[in-house]
């Protein structure tokens, strides 16, 4: 939705363009405004005739030539659902005379590809008769990533719901035990463990919110130090290693030391190896490799799983991607890998994955040598 802002400037852009459009002093100067602006133009009489289109409109539709869309209509363009919203422009500019009308509508390419436009008109007076003046943008970009943030909102919902309603019940069947309503220290253990995972699940949720927000307004920044990798793979692993279920085998240089801020490795490492879990829960041995090289440390991590498909290797880093094959059965708000892929290039590395159906997963990171200050710029 258009803020009013933005309403606003668009208003006083399409004004000023009227009154070049109404002055027979400046035709010439309007006509260099219509022909070079960046934005796609159009004017159109009252049937939704086009009667004249500048190059930019030319191109947003992949046509060659003015000609091959001058004298069409521009529901022809149109799909069948969205010619309502033509109507309604048509009502709004030469049934009702509003100054201005703005709409958000789709727009049909040459090679039949759809895109997302918002359109602003005016009418403005000729010797034919009213004609309509329009801007159009395509917006197909800035659309996706409204839904993409709607999808995100309602998938942060519901993960960060689950783990809270756990806890509620949790913490009101232990103050029942305390009450003496129930007995048992061993449920009173299990109540304490089951909370305990749910809060684990809340923090890990809530570090990824607030670090997608830090990447996004460039606050995240490092605080480096130099530790045992060794230590660090001991520490953000040991929440698996209390399942029992799986093994986690490091296979690097015990000594091996590395310059890093080694809370935000920690949230990559555990990613990671969480990641390994979720989508190859039966790959029951989890590597992490740590080899020196180059004046880099390459880090690792590896299961044994059904592997990723090729065509979503290349969206693995992308914000809010989650697996297809997925099916939203899992856990997260798909943002892990990005936020990984973020921490690892402020650390001046690089970071990537190899898989192959039926051939397990390895992501890996690298970490330079070099103590200089990083930057995300």
């Amino acid at each position: 939705m258009e803020t009013i802002a933005s309403l606003t400037k668009a208003n006083t852009a399409l004004t000023l363009e009227n009154q070049q459009l109404r002055s027979t002093d400046h035709p010439e100067r309007f006509r260099t405004i219509f022909e070079y602006s960046r934005l796609a133009n159009k004017v159109i009489s009252s049937d939704l005739k086009i009667l004249q289109v500048n190059m930019a409109l030319v191109k947003l539709l992949g046509y060659e030539k003015k000609e091959d869309i001058i004298g069409t209509r521009i529901l022809d363009y149109s799909p069948p659902d969205h010619h309502a919203h033509w109507k309604l422009l048509q009502e709004h500019l030469w049934k009702k005379e509003t100054p201005f009308f703005c709409l958000e509508t789709c727009l049909i390419k040459k090679d039949g590809a759809m895109i997302w436009c918002q359109v602003t008109s005016i009418l403005f007076p000729d010797k034919a008769g009213a004609l309509g003046y329009t801007i159009i943008e395509d917006v197909t970009e800035q659309r996706q990533l409204k839904l993409h943030k709607e999808e995100f909102i309602s998938v942060a919902s519901h993960e960060l719901k689950t783990p809270i309603t756990s806890l509620k019940a949790n913490l009101q069947l232990m103050s029942r035990l305390l009450k003496g309503e129930i007995t048992g220290t061993a449920h009173l253990l299990k109540m304490t463990e089951n909370a305990e995972k749910n809060v684990i699940k809340l923090n890990y949720l809530v570090n990824d919110l607030l670090s997608s927000t830090k990447i996004e307004q460039g606050h995240l920044a490092l605080n480096q130090t130099t530790f045992v990798l060794a230590e660090l793979v001991e520490d953000c692993c040991s929440h698996i290693r209390l399942e029992g279920k799986y093994h986690i085998n490091y296979r690097g240089d015990p000594s091996t030391t590395i310059y890093a801020d080694r809370h935000k490795l920690d949230q990559v490492l555990v990613n990671l190896v969480n990641n390994a879990v979720k989508y190859a829960p039966n790959s029951f041995e989890i590597f992490v490799d740590a080899e020196h090289k180059d004046g880099n440390t390459k880090i690792s991590v590896s299961d044994l799983g059904d592997g990723i498909a090729p065509e979503d290797l290349t969206h693995l880093f992308d914000r809010y991607f989650r697996l297809a094959q997925d099916n939203n059965k899992t856990s997260g708000l798909g943002l892990g890998l990005y936020i990984s892929a973020e921490i690892i290039r402020l650390h001046r590395g690089e970071m990537g994955v190899e898989s192959g159906l039926g051939k397990g997963t390895t992501f890996w990171f690298t970490i330079p040598d070099d103590h200089g200050a990083a930057s995300l710029n």
